[in-house]
């Protein structure tokens, strides 16, 4: 089983679209997720992790101890089970409707 922990930037934002939580990773060069709650965007940044990684070799995790945040931001550790990830997209893809 391949399970990868990865830190990630959560960012609070509020602005004229609402508020809402932001996802990156320095670690994860383009991925970008959100999500309505903090907890919604952990969700959801799990999924994009894994989706930037498929098929390639999976990136070490960084220390994020030397990151510079911003009042608004927070690191959170991530945890990104790719073989059940793996799975659940093989089922979906096999039983699309």
């Amino acid at each position: 089983m391949k399970k990868l922990i990865y830190p990630v930037i959560i960012t609070e934002v509020t602005d004229e679209d609402g508020h809402y939580f932001c996802v990156s990773s320095p670690n994860i060069k383009g991925m970008v997720t959100q999500g309505d709650t903090f907890e919604d965007a952990v969700y959801w940044t799990e999924d994009a992790i894994a989706t930037m990684i498929e098929g390639e070799e999976y990136p070490k995790p960084q220390d994020p101890k030397n990151w510079e945040l911003e009042p608004n931001e927070s690191i959170v550790y991530v945890t990104v089970d790719m073989e059940r990830w793996l799975q659940d997209k093989s089922y979906k893809s096999i039983n699309r409707t």
